[in-house]
């Protein structure tokens, strides 16, 4: 079961992370007209002066309203433009620290949407501003998701892409609020005895180097991060259940730690209702990225 997950998760990050530059490379060239600058209309100029709120109270296509929310979300133009200058490179652990893999899918997803450290610095204003960010990608797809196969009412390929950059980048923010809290494990399942489980810490973790590369909800989310996440699941599922009954889950993850398989019945759910968002964005994701078609030389300067 932990290689499945780890095989899975670093599916949906590839596959995410796919979609994600398809996406920004054809609206780049000019194939779409994402949140772009409107002509005319009281829709338009709302979107225009990045008056969001505004642009959902009076426009009344599906696209518009869409693209209020994509805006609302971070993503448009202006923020686009400013994050075009910027790169996000992978840390490299202190020595002797073992953090495991930095993966900065995120971290380039809050660049784009201007939620990185570096323009919230405040962990708990940051973490809300993801949060939202996140709502509002997901309220976008929502009113395109279902016209997707709908012959009467069929999306346009500008709306098309709208659903696929939503699912892309609101998939990438809730795997940061799923993982990204800065607390490390050396392994995904909880030592000790019943009524006494532990989560080890990656030795070093808490130094002073460390900590400046491990920050919650930054975008950076190392291998031992996203351990010590489930480890914690782990721990609180357990930790709820009697006595006995964790005696005898215990014993099970040992065969599980060795053999793979399903978690024990007892915690599976508790543990893994959390990827089940992720399966589902990728899901629609992959439906949506199926409708894509691009015509001509995308290429061309």
């Amino acid at each position: 079961m932990k290689e499945y997950l780890l095989k899975k998760l670093k599916y949906l990050q590839l596959k995410a992370r796919w979609y994600i530059f398809l996406v920004i490379f054809v609206a780049l060239s000019a194939c779409g007209d994402l949140v772009k600058e409107s002509d005319t209309g009281a829709c338009d100029s709302a979107i225009d002066s990045r008056n969001y709120d505004t642009a959902l109270s009076v426009c009344t296509s599906r696209k518009d309203k869409a693209s209020a929310y994509m805006g609302k979300a971070g993503y448009d133009i202006v923020n686009l433009l400013k994050s075009s200058g910027t790169t996000t490179d992978a840390y490299t652990a202190p020595s002797g620290v073992t953090l495991g893999t930095d993966d900065v899918t995120g971290a380039s997803i809050l660049n784009i949407l201007q939620l990185s450290v570096a323009v919230i610095a405040d962990d708990t204003t940051r973490a809300a501003a993801i949060t939202s960010s996140k709502n509002n990608l997901d309220s976008a797809s929502a009113l395109l998701h279902p016209y997707l196969s709908d012959n009467s009412s069929p999306l346009s390929t500008d709306e098309i892409f709208l659903n696929t950059f939503a699912l892309s980048f609101a998939m990438q923010l809730n795997q940061i609020i799923i993982y990204d809290n800065a607390t490390t494990s050396t392994s995904t399942t909880p030592g000790g005895s019943a009524n006494n489980l532990t989560c080890t810490e990656v030795s070093g973790a808490s130094g002073a180097d460390a900590a400046a590369m491990l920050k919650a909800m930054d975008g950076h989310l190392w291998s031992s991060e996203r351990d010590g996440m489930q480890c914690a699941r782990m721990k609180s599922a357990i930790g709820a259940l009697s006595a006995n009954a964790q005696a005898a889950v215990l014993d099970e993850l040992v065969t599980w730690a060795s053999a793979g398989g399903l978690l024990p019945t007892a915690i599976h759910t508790a543990v893994c209702d959390p990827l089940t968002s992720m399966t589902t964005y990728l899901s629609k994701l992959s439906d949506s990225a199926s409708k894509l078609t691009l015509s001509g030389d995308n290429t061309a300067s």
